[in-house]
């Protein structure tokens, strides 16, 4: 699927995530010392049975302990509180002169209030320690009251509703998974007739019934589990942990989510707007095909665009979870991009020259064209590649930064160039009027009417051939209609000259023979030799100017073999 590298890419952040960091050293308790100017103080919760309690403040580095001791202190309270047998809690302050208060409950040290606790909070000391003396006790009286058998039996039945809605909900699903289905294809866009349908449209509801169903089934599964560890006091714990470590990976599920509805809606925008402009009631008959491939070109080429945008997009709000200086990472993506582009040269000439191929409307989706060696329709044309399935069915790939010229044959108009033969010995200016005349009677045609442009231009003689004279004529047609007239041209032609009894050529050539015994060939000294060439030797050598009036043919040299030519054999040619 095409959003399958963004569900790659995400999960490549979520196990660079996993992996192991090396731990900072820490501080402990600390004074109200402000310590370095550099440590940046923060605030953080301290939980009890996942519950929120209070909020404490520490430098980064040291938050993570102070958290820790406090909530451990918390935890001796409570065990200590849950082993009273008339359970109450009560919390007191010790404050020395020149100290900071300390907290106390039951008679068991909590924690050190510091002005830093105060200051993060907007309140005072008095202010924290007043919202521990309330707090703390309702806690631990509502930690002791859920351990009681008769909450733990609300819960159970509250569970066993849970899981039985649950159960009703994944059937629910798999009965009316079409109807879902349908719904949700009509909400992306997506014609719901199955003729209508593309192959790749199909493949999506194919993946919608076959993964998307399962998936939503085993979610609500595992929600109703959650939601049930959270209803005791001892798992809670186990829901708050599972839940902190699902959060990154959940924060970037929802970029996907929002990557992929993105893209999902902007296709719907850009179908709604391609059906608007391709109705052929606001286009002209001759450009409306045009108009149609040049839609198709763009449209295609935004959807590729669309899907880097969102995918950008994604990954920046993927990024923005991990708590990186965006600003930062944009700064340095830009020093990257740049050596990127120095090292993939091609791949941004190949940008650049497709968009210009777009925007100058060069060739578009199926366009007729021929590209290097390579000619066919144009089958896809983004701004990296372009292929082409050329008249034996093969799909040719070429790099877009490779096109430097382009013949099209389709666009706006094409042309039928025909080179019709007629006979040499068949009167010329009829055969000129014979074709004038089939040109008249296809525009006369209502069927092929449509299809000529203008009244095709009989050139003349454009030719001598070897069997034949050739007549040129030139037909201006709807664009990719020119093979179409053409053939129909030949099939007229041929027809009147059949009507007409005219000879219609075909190659042929003519043979001169000499009488036989007029002919003799003589192997002498490697070379071939004619009977009368070598009487006009002998004529010339001995007695002057030769007597035979026959005239002297041309000769063809052919050497033999040096062991051969001590041999001589005489070869006589004629009948028997």
């Amino acid at each position: 699927m095409r959003y399958s590298l963004l569900f790659l890419f995400t999960l490549v952040i979520v196990a660079a995530s996993a992996s192991p960091v090396t731990a900072m050293p820490v501080l402990g308790q600390f004074s109200s010392s402000t310590g370095s100017n550099n440590d940046s103080y923060t605030l953080g919760w301290v939980k009890m049975d996942g519950y929120d309690t209070f909020q404490i403040s520490a430098p980064n580095l040291a938050l993570s302990q102070r958290k820790q001791q406090i909530q451990q202190n918390l935890l001796d309270i409570r065990d200590r509180y849950l082993q009273l047998e008339t359970p109450a809690a009560q919390v007191s302050t010790q404050r020395s002169e020149g100290q900071q208060p300390k907290i106390y409950v039951n008679g068991q040290y909590l924690m050190t209030v510091t002005q830093k606790d105060a200051n993060l909070q907007g309140t005072t000391e008095e202010g924290i320690i007043r919202r521990l003396e309330n707090s703390i006790p309702t806690l631990l009286e509502k930690t002791y009251r859920q351990r009681q058998p008769d909450y733990r039996q609300r819960q159970y039945r509250l569970i066993g509703i849970a899981f039985a809605g649950a159960i009703a909900i994944i059937i629910a699903l798999s009965y009316f998974s079409k109807q879902l289905t349908r719904w949700g294809i009509r909400a992306l866009g997506t014609p719901l007739d199955q003729s209508e349908m593309t192959e790749d449209q199909r493949h999506q509801l194919q993946d919608i019934r076959e993964r998307v169903l399962p998936v939503l089934q085993i979610a609500v599964l595992i929600a109703t589990g959650l939601w049930a560890l959270g209803l005791f006091p001892e798992t809670r714990v186990w829901q708050q942990d599972f839940l902190s470590s699902l959060k990154f990976p959940i924060t970037l599920g929802i970029a996907i989510v929002i990557a992929y509805t993105g893209i999902r809606l902007t296709y719907a925008v850009i179908n709604k707007i391609i059906v608007g402009l391709t109705d052929q009631s606001n286009l002209r008959s001759y450009y409306s095909r045009r108009t149609e491939l040049r839609i198709s070109t763009l449209t295609s080429v935004i959807k590729n665009i669309t899907n880097f945008v969102w995918l950008a997009i994604g990954f920046i709000v993927a990024l923005s979870v991990t708590s990186i200086d965006l600003g930062l990472l944009l700064a340095s993506v830009g020093i990257i991009g740049l050596a990127i582009s120095l090292a993939a040269q091609n791949l941004v000439r190949g940008a650049v020259n497709g968009f210009f191929i777009v925007l100058e409307d060069q060739f578009a989706i199926g366009d007729v064209v021929k590209i290097g060696d390579d000619a066919g329709v144009v089958e896809k044309l983004n701004l990296r590649i372009t292929q082409l399935r050329d008249a034996a069915g093969r799909l040719i790939t070429i790099p877009t930064s490779d096109i430097t010229r382009v013949a099209n044959y389709s666009l706006h108009w094409s042309r039928s160039d025909l080179k019709i033969p007629v006979h040499y010995n068949a009167d010329i200016n009829h055969m000129l009027d014979v074709t004038r005349q089939v040109g008249d009677e296809m525009i006369d045609d209502e069927s092929w009417r449509e299809l000529i442009l203008e009244e095709p231009q009989i050139l003349g003689v454009d030719d001598f051939g070897d069997s034949a004279v050739i007549i040129r004529v030139w037909i201006k047609t709807q664009p990719m209609k020119q093979w179409d007239v053409s053939r129909e041209f030949r099939r007229r032609f041929k027809q009147r000259l059949q009507d007409s009894k005219t000879e219609i050529p075909f190659p042929q050539r003519d043979v001169w023979l000499h009488p036989s015994g007029e002919f003799r060939v003589n192997v002498q000294n490697g070379m071939l030799r004619s009977s009368e060439d070598q009487n006009y030797e002998s004529n010339e050598n001995g007695h002057g100017e030769s007597t035979n009036s026959s005239t002297k043919t041309d000769q063809q040299p052919r050497s033999i073999p040096d062991d051969e030519s001590a041999d001589t054999d005489s070869v006589e040619s004629g009948d028997k």
